[in-house]
């Protein structure tokens, strides 16, 4: 029987992995189509029907009203929800976040033959303290339960990195480059534990910026030659999705690239109603001369980070690599360059396309697995919201026989309380043992407010049947009185 957590995610405002601890260290799993990760992209064809990952990602430029991703960076902020026209429904960040979750959850099953109960999820480090909350509840969303520890990105790197045995004494760097952003973080270990000392984060500097460069520098304009298409420009709405088809095989030799001097790339285009093969060789180095802008900004960022902190390069004991823009030997090399890069030695210990997730597993391993919570406790909220819905229930046969002489501040208190009772019986018969009432704070929290709720359609009672004794006994709206919120 498992004792401790033992799953780690990745949340990625791009692509998200899962991984397991195991026999000391952690592997990444792979998903239905047999990847170590997955786009954190949602797309909603019809109502009932959620599809996440590739399938969701390629469909961003084509549907752009019924996919969507880059939500994971607008958890925990005031934002409008996203609008799903087909499907007819409305999501916020937090139910697209708990989304990915479980796709990634159902990979988890699929290796160890059941759900996880919980899971390690490492964050961007430049999360704020509302997104540590919206995460958690996308994970309460996901069946994950509210005891869910996260743990910050680069702290996670560090952790995998850590795993060799390698002695570290001196503050380490991660060099964070992924498709929608690069981060530079300084790590450092205090009686044992990693922390997070600093970071800086630059949004535009991703792999997804050199991708672009690849399509507008090199591919659009060979298009232009070899079709003679003088209109074929980003910003037309009539070849949107070419456009978007260029972008993927960019990536995709891309990533070739850092395996191969040059990468064939075969791109079928609709032009005109018909299909045509675009067909194209990129060489590292021309990649190389594309990226070096981007790769430059990143290192200037990380000596301003260093100086922030008052170190040099020779302080730092190592530099971590993640994300899959890192494979690139272009950028390896800059970064030894103690001139033109940071001239700190790179560990290439760690595949960086998966070290956040595994990172985050091995923490996990060390997690016992929060308790499930206790029958009694279930069946003492169980009872207590029975006898709130049977006092909602008398209430609103009152109400229906007072017709329109019933004072409006007494309906208005009753269907308040029909709302909050609801969304309890909701979430009560969702949340299985995962669910808000699997953690003992939740449980303490929704039974006094069941307690409170109880009590006061008691009085709201009274008043429809004129005992409420007079105006001192009158029902102040909910949320005024003394007692907890929603858990």
């Amino acid at each position: 029987m498992r004792e401790t957590i033992d799953i780690g995610i990745e949340l990625g405002n791009t692509g998200s992995a899962v991984a397991l601890a195991e026999d000391g260290g952690a592997r990444a799993l792979r998903n239905n189509e047999y990847r170590d990760r997955t786009p954190s992209a949602v797309f909603m064809p019809r109502p009932g029907r959620t599809l996440v990952g590739r399938a969701a990602r390629e469909r961003l430029k084509a549907s752009p009203e019924d996919a969507y991703a880059g939500f994971v960076l607008r958890l925990g902020t005031a934002g409008e929800p996203y609008r799903f026209h087909r499907a007819g429904v409305t999501r916020t960040a937090e139910q697209l976040a708990a989304e990915v979750l479980k796709s990634l959850c159902r990979d988890a099953a699929h290796e160890r033959g059941e759900p996880p109960a919980a899971a390690v999820i490492a964050v961007p480090a430049s999360f704020t303290p509302e997104q540590h909350d919206a995460a958690r509840r996308a994970a309460v969303l996901a069946g994950l339960g509210e005891d869910c520890p996260l743990l910050p990105e680069p702290v996670a790197v560090a952790l995998a990195y850590r795993a060799d045995g390698t002695a570290r004494r001196g503050p380490r760097m991660v060099f964070s480059l992924g498709s929608s952003g690069f981060t530079a973080s300084l790590v450092g270990e205090r009686d044992g534990e990693l922390r997070l000392l600093g970071h800086a984060v630059a949004p535009h500097l991703g792999g997804g910026r050199i991708d672009r460069a690849i399509v507008d520098g090199l591919l659009a304009p060979a298009v232009v030659r070899d079709f003679g298409l003088r209109d074929f420009t980003r910003g037309s709405e009539r070849w949107r999705t070419n456009f978007a088809k260029l972008q993927g095989a960019a990536e995709a030799a891309k990533i070739e690239l850092s395996r191969a001097a040059e990468a064939e790339l075969y791109v079928d285009l609709t032009l005109d109603g018909d299909e045509e093969t675009f067909a194209y060789t990129l060489t590292r180095g021309a990649l190389d001369d594309l990226a070096r802008p981007s790769y430059a900004e990143a290192v200037a960022l990380c000596r301003h980070l260093l100086a922030e902190n008052s170190l040099l390069p020779g302080d730092v004991d190592g530099l971590l690599l993640a994300g899959g823009a890192t494979l690139a030997p272009g950028l390896r090399e800059l970064l030894a360059d103690p001139r033109a890069g940071l001239g700190i030695r790179a560990d290439q210990s760690q595949d960086p396309t998966t070290v956040v997730a595994r990172g985050a597993a091995l923490h996990a391993g060390t997690m016992p697995l929060p308790a499930a919570a206790p029958a009694l406790a279930r069946d003492e909220i169980a009872g207590l919201l029975r006898e709130t819905r049977d006092a909602l229930g008398r209430c609103t046969c009152l109400l229906d026989q007072a017709g329109t002489g019933a004072p409006g501040r007494l309906r208005a208190a009753v269907a308040l309380l029909q709302e909050t009772v609801g969304r309890l019986d909701d979430d009560l018969r969702r949340g299985g043992a995962a669910g808000w009432h699997a953690a003992a704070p939740s449980r303490t929290r929704a039974l006094a407010l069941l307690r409170r709720l109880r009590d006061r359609l008691a009085e709201l009672h009274g008043a429809l049947t004129g005992d409420a004794g007079g105006e001192s006994r009158r029902p102040a709206p909910l949320g005024t009185g003394p007692g907890p919120g929603l858990p």
